[in-house]
Order: C-alpha cells, then structure tokens, then sequence
C-alpha cells in the first residue's frame, strides 16, 4: 500500500485513514511517502521535506507502517507516476490510497491514466455526499470509513489565527508544528 502527500503536516486523520486502511487490506509493506517537492504546492508554505519526514516518522511509527524517503531520490518534482514506477521494480501489486478530495481532481495529476492501469486505487471519504459528484469510468476501491473532515491546511490556518490544534496533531511533533508554521 502507498499512501503518500505533502503531510504539511502529518495530522491525526492521516493516521486515522492508515490504520483503517491498513486493517482491510492487510498489506505486507505499508509505505507512507511524504513528497519532496510537490508539483502542486507552493514552496512558501511548505515545512522542508527533512521536517515532514520526521514528523512522519514519529507519527507512523508502528512496525507495519514504513516512512519512505523515495521520492527524495527520484528526479523532481514528486509525481506519483514516478514512485508507482519505481515501486513495480519490487511489487506489481501496489495498492494507492488517496482521498476523497485528491480523487476528484484526479484528473489534473501528471499521467493519472498510466496510474490507474498500475495500481489498485483506493479512495477514501471527505464528504457526506451518498453519491460522489463526480464520475470516473476506471475501477477504483472506497474505504469504508468514517468521515474525517481534518486537513494540514486547515490546521496551518488555525495555527496562524493563535487557535488550537490539540488533538489534531501527535503530541509527539506538536511543538514543533506550532514553531513551523506560528
């Protein structure tokens, strides 16, 4: 299984939706790959990707969760077609886990169509809609679980306004969440 992101940072709905995803597939490696350098990220707002790894690190730091720093030795920027690539030298059966909100835009990612014909894609929910507003005609997975309405921007936003984010943050890296991005 690959889940992968900016993790801008890592937050508690990260983890939610890996343990989750975890428990239904079962995979024999679980990595969770923090980009580098995402083609669709401003660098003004992005924790370097040393930081974001450790803070991954720390947060995922069951044995059957693996952090990666793949995409740090692939050529720039991180486009997932270029780990997936990668990633068949070893397995041909990659799972992707993305959410809900990445997957309806979809279509805006660097070869998506090669993606779908080399990975299972797995999906899971960020909104309470029964029927997702959008239609796709490939085979994709959605992860039944519980909504969870949590996002690094969001808790970026909250930061910078001087309000909490205690509970939605490890308090492993919290501290230095709030030194990054105060």
């Amino acid at each position: 299984m690959l889940f992968g992101g900016s993790f801008n940072p890592p937050h508690i709905g990260h983890r939610i939706i890996a343990e989750i995803a975890y428990d239904e597939f079962k995979p024999e490696r679980f990595l969770i790959v923090p980009s580098k350098n995402p083609p669709h990220k401003s660098i003004d707002f992005i924790a370097n990707f040393d930081k974001r790894f450790s803070w991954c690190e720390r947060v995922f730091f069951e044995y059957y969760f693996e952090v990666s720093d793949i995409e740090s030795k692939l050529p720039s920027p991180s486009y997932t077609i270029r780990t997936i690539e990668y990633l068949m030298n070893f397995d041909k059966n990659i799972y992707l886990l993305i959410g809900e909100d990445s997957f309806k835009n979809f279509h805006k990612w660097y070869k998506w169509e090669e993606i779908v014909k080399k990975v299972k894609l797995v999906v899971y929910p960020r909104y309470f809609e029964e029927k997702s507003p959008y239609s796709v005609d490939f085979e994709y997975i959605k992860l039944e679980s519980p909504i969870v309405e949590i996002s690094s921007t969001e808790i970026r936003q909250r930061i910078k306004k001087g309000k909490t984010v205690k509970g939605l943050i490890d308090d492993k890296i919290i501290e230095e969440v709030l030194k990054e991005y105060n």
